[in-house]
C-alpha cells in the first residue's frame, strides 16, 4: 500500500508490504502500481486538448470517427463516453476508455501512448508512467497484485494494453498521479473554459472523466478518480485549488475477479475524503 498527503506545501508519503508474495522486498514510496482507473482523467485532458483546437467536438457521434465501432445508428457521443453517461447499458467503463483511446489515435495519427507522453507526462515531467504494450519493458519496481481463480492464487501483475487502450495497461507512482492532478486542476494542461467543463457535473458524482467528491472545508468538491484494475484499487483526490490532495494505491488481497468495484474501494474512497476534510482546519502555506 501507497499513501500520500499534501495540505499546502506539507506532504506525506508512506508504504507498508512487500512487492511479490515471493521476494518480499519491501515497498517503496517511490515504487509503480498498475492504476488503469486512473487513465479516464488522462483521457480525457487529451480529448479536451482535441476539442481546443477544433479537431472534435464533445457532442459528435462515436461513429463519425470510428465507423461501425457501435451498433449501426447509435447516436454514442464522446461527452456520453467520457461521462459514461444515459444510453450506455452495453458500454462498460473499460470499453468506453478503450473507444476514447482509438478516437484520439485515429485523430492524432499516433499509439495511445505517445500522444499522453506528449500531452502530459513529458511536459510533467513524470517519468514512471506509461502506458504498457505487449512487449512492454516492465518496471523492476512494480508492485505485485493477486487474484483467486480456481482455488489458487494467481499473479496478475503484468498488464498490458492490446492494443494501446485498455485501462489495465497504465501503470505510475503515486508521486506521478498527485503531480498530474495538481497539473491539471491549476489549468496548465487545458484552457480554463475545458476545464471547467471537465470538472462539471454529469450526475451526482461525475464529470467528465472527473469524480466529484464533497469538500466540506469550502462547500465545493474535490476532484479526481477512483478505480480498480485485478488485484489493485486506486484513488486520487485533490482540492479544486489543488493545495489538500491525497492519494491511496492497494494491492488487494487475494480474491475472486469482480466487475463492480470491491468493497475495498469504496472503502478507501470514503476514508481519503474523511481524511481531507479534516485537513481543512490546518493552514499551512
Amino acid at each position: 500500500m501507497l499513501i500520500k498527503a499534501k495540505v499546502g506545501r506539507q506532504e506525506w508519503t508512506s508504504a507498508a508490504g512487500v512487492r511479490s508474495r515471493e521476494a518480499r522486498t519491501a515497498v517503496q514510496p517511490s515504487d509503480s502500481f498498475p492504476v488503469g482507473g486512473q487513465l479516464r482523467t488522462m483521457l480525457a485532458v487529451s480529448i479536451f486538448k482535441l476539442a481546443d483546437e477544433g479537431l472534435l467536438t464533445l457532442d459528435d457521434a462515436v461513429t463519425t470517427y470510428l465507423p461501425g465501432s457501435v451498433a449501426a445508428g447509435s447516436p454514442l457521443t464522446i461527452r456520453q463516453l467520457l461521462g459514461i453517461t444515459a444510453a450506455l447499458p452495453d458500454v462498460s467503463p473499460a470499453q468506453a476508455d478503450a473507444l476514447l483511446g482509438r478516437v484520439v489515435e485515429q485523430l492524432r495519427g499516433s499509439p495511445l501512448e505517445a500522444v499522453l507522453r506528449a500531452d502530459i507526462l513529458t511536459p510533467l515531467d513524470l517519468g514512471a508512467t506509461q502506458l504498457l504494450a505487449p512487449g512492454s519493458t516492465v518496471p523492476d519496481d512494480l508492485v505485485h497484485g493477486y487474484i483467486q481463480e480456481g482455488g489458487e492464487t494467481v499473479d496478475v501483475t503484468f498488464p498490458s494494453a492490446p492494443p494501446g487502450v485498455a485501462p489495465g495497461g497504465l501503470v505510475s507512482s503515486i508521486g506521478d498521479i498527485s503531480a498530474f492532478q495538481d497539473a491539471l486542476l491549476r489549468g496548465r494542461l487545458l484552457a480554463p473554459a475545458s476545464l471547467i467543463a471537465m470538472k462539471g457535473t454529469v450526475f451526482a458524482e461525475y464529470g467528465l472523466g472527473l469524480d466529484h467528491w464533497d469538500d466540506r472545508c469550502t462547500n465545493g468538491s474535490y476532484y479526481g478518480h477512483a478505480g480498480d484494475v485485478p488485484g489493485y484499487g486506486s484513488v486520487a483526490l485533490s482540492s479544486a485549488d489543488g493545495n489538500r490532495q491525497l492519494a491511496i494505491f492497494v494491492a488487494y488481497p487475494p480474491q475472486p475477479l469482480m466487475t463492480q468495484p470491491s468493497a475495498l474501494s469504496l472503502e478507501m474512497t470514503g476514508v481519503a475524503q474523511v481524511a481531507l476534510n479534516s485537513g481543512c482546519r490546518f493552514r499551512f502555506r
